[in-house]
């Protein structure tokens, strides 16, 4: 897999080029293709992906990342399943196959890396991935697509390693943005103290919740659990990470929810911890909760 960089900007990060030619390599081998492909990647302002959204989608703004697929896949397929389509779109001066085209807004990427409390190296590097596997016939029109999607983002930016001096993987920034997501659903109009988390679990598999409060205190239910829930009612029952963020504060799990986590996961689970557009802090619960009540207690 190979990534034909083209950007005449000098406010980009250094060193950029090779970093995004392997997570192009990275999204390549989670989807798992055995033929030499290649692709490109552009870096604009908020003008071009402006005009280019336009022209080619109708859509009348600025938006952070584009792709356009050189291949048209069948609905249900992706790269995998279309070895034949793809190398109809051989190219005899690379030798290698072309998916298609990538664009970014470097702009939209320096927003978004401050509002999620990142790097603009890191932002990218996940537009970069997105994108790739849309040129693979991925989507996320769909709820269960965007899950398939955002699996296949984790497993390809889980390998890569964090930019030096930079705590977290990759796979860390992905939650807790889905978590700071999840502020906007939440329902807190007597605390109005709004927080959203985020569950990874063994089998790859992001569950999502909000705190919804209750005119009966007592009925109100966390983030945290709200996500537990929703996931083990999808039929997860191993938590590997959670991520959880505060619109106004930081939102470390109360006691209950702590207690709800260790039912379904290890102590060295790993715990992220942040308010909105600050850096998150990594934790275990172990660190957390050092003497839980565990099923072994119980049954033994």
């Amino acid at each position: 897999m190979t990534l034909e960089f083209i950007s005449e900007r000098d406010d980009l990060p250094r060193d950029l080029e090779p970093l995004l030619e392997a997570v192009a390599q990275s999204c390549a081998g989670a989807e798992g293709l055995s033929i030499p492909v290649f692709a490109s990647l552009t870096v604009v302002g908020d003008e071009e992906i402006h005009a280019i959204n336009l022209a080619e989608r109708g859509v009348d703004r600025p938006t952070d990342v584009l792709s356009f697929p050189s291949v048209s896949y069948p609905v249900g397929k992706t790269a995998r399943d279309c070895e034949t389509r793809i190398r109809r779109e051989y190219d005899p001066h690379t030798g290698a196959c072309f998916l298609g085209d990538i664009v970014i807004s470097l702009p939209r990427a320096k927003e978004q890396a401050a509002e999620y409390g990142h790097s603009l190296r890191r932002e990218i590097c996940y537009l970069t991935a997105h994108a790739m596997f849309h040129l693979m016939g991925y989507d996320h029109m769909r709820d269960e697509d965007k899950t398939v999607m955002r699996v296949m983002e984790e497993k390809a930016l889980y390998s890569l390693a964090p930019e030096e001096g930079e705590a977290g993987t990759m796979e860390d920034d992905r939650l807790y943005e889905a978590a700071v997501a999840m502020l906007e659903r939440s329902y807190a109009p007597y605390s109005d103290f709004r927080v959203g988390a985020a569950i990874l679990c063994d089998d790859g598999r992001v569950f999502t919740g909000c705190n919804v409060e209750n005119a009966s205190y007592g009925a109100t239910i966390c983030a945290e659990r709200c996500a537990a829930f929703t996931a083990v009612a999808n039929g997860a029952r191993r938590f590997v990470k959670i991520a959880v963020v505060g619109a106004s504060a930081k939102a470390w799990p109360c006691g209950m929810c702590r207690q709800v986590l260790a039912e379904f996961a290890d102590s060295d689970m790993v715990v992220l911890v942040g308010k909105k557009g600050e850096a998150y802090t990594s934790h275990t619960l172990g660190e957390l909760l050092p003497y839980c009540v565990a099923k072994k207690d119980i049954l033994e």
